[in-house]
């Protein structure tokens, strides 16, 4: 059997003890809606507001255009400029559908998620679409998903983002590229990226590349660590500048402002580099240690350690003749 009924929301309210037994727990507090519509279909009650729809479904405050609310399914289901404030979230959506009872919301169209911290701070997020889980504080986005993270000045993209919001844990996967906010731009990129901490650590694994103005690192693993401004690279890292080509089987690179400050080279070293006359990269070093230090993203001081060899090209100018030098020991600085 089906019954509808159609009243003002103060007939409503009169009315509240007719429609459902006082056993019944209502599941939602109404606010406002200009137009509302009650049907009861076999065992269930279904609510229809519509126009400036203002409610809370438990502890969760919504605005909305439309709403269908199932009272016995504690499923809510909105449509048109929704608006969700849960906590420390404002979530935005085309639509949303509120399971009270799984305590899950899906968003859908639009999504946007701002996160408010403590120190006034915040960090937002954009997809097609995205899940929240309010008892476990889990968020999920996919397709075409954008963040930003204001106090540690990180933006980026991927296809699925995962984050855990009581571990401070996330990770980000298809194609994920993760950028610091400055005029001396990092950027990651990888087959996965998880962050730790807000941010404070980041580790990328497989197909790893870092990219900044003045040179390019390709790895298979990365870890970055935020407080101290130092990235721990292996797999095979190999380094790409303009004055300079490296290799190893580790690298640890520190940086200052975004631009390396002393990079640290570790087990089978060998790095190609040419003087600031030469067109082509023809010097070389081997060694099993390498400490390269940086200034004006340049290379002005290499110490090598452990079965050095070496080639150095100095090229004929007016003032000096041209000089070709091979060398070989246990240490050489440059």
């Amino acid at each position: 059997m089906k019954s509808k009924l159609t009243i003002s929301i103060g007939s409503f309210l009169l009315l509240f003890s007719w429609l459902w037994p006082q056993q019944e727990l209502r599941p939602y507090k109404l606010i406002n809606a200009d137009t509302l519509l009650v049907q009861k279909v076999a065992e269930e009650y279904v609510t229809t507001l519509s126009g400036n729809v203002h409610l809370f479904y438990g502890e969760t405050e919504f605005f909305t255009e439309q709403a269908e609310l199932f009272e016995k399914q504690k499923i809510s289901r909105m449509l048109g400029n929704v608006e969700v404030y849960d906590d420390t979230l404002s979530l935005y959506a085309d639509k949303v559908e509120y399971f009270r009872k799984q305590e899950k919301l899906a968003l859908q169209g639009d999504v946007f998620v701002r996160e408010n911290h403590a120190d006034s701070t915040y960090r937002t997020f954009e997809s097609e679409r995205a899940e929240y889980w309010r008892e476990k504080r889990e968020f999920y986005a996919d397709e075409n998903v954008k963040f930003y993270d204001q106090r540690e000045e990180f933006h980026g993209s991927c296809g699925d983002l995962n984050y855990f919001l009581e571990r401070n844990y996330g990770y980000l996967l298809q194609k994920p590229v993760l950028k610091v906010v400055q005029a001396d731009s990092l950027q990651i990129s990888a087959e996965k990226i998880e962050y730790f901490e807000d941010f404070k650590k980041i580790v990328a694994t497989f197909n790893v590349q870092t990219i900044a103005n003045d040179f390019i690192i390709n790895s298979n693993f990365l870890i970055y660590f935020d407080d101290e401004k130092k990235a721990h690279f292996v797999g095979q890292p190999s380094f790409e500048s303009d004055f300079a080509d490296a290799w190893a089987q580790e690298f640890r690179v520190y940086f200052q402002k975004n631009k390396i400050k002393k990079a640290e080279l570790q087990d089978s070293c060998f790095v190609k580099f040419r003087t600031e006359n030469d067109k082509e990269k023809l010097n070389w070093i081997r060694s099993d240690f390498m400490e390269l230090h940086f200034q004006d993203r340049k290379i002005r001081l290499c110490e090598a350690e452990s079965n050095v060899t070496s080639k150095f090209l100095q090229t004929a100018t007016a003032e000096r003749d041209f000089m070709k030098n091979r060398a070989a020991g246990e240490n050489l600085l440059l």
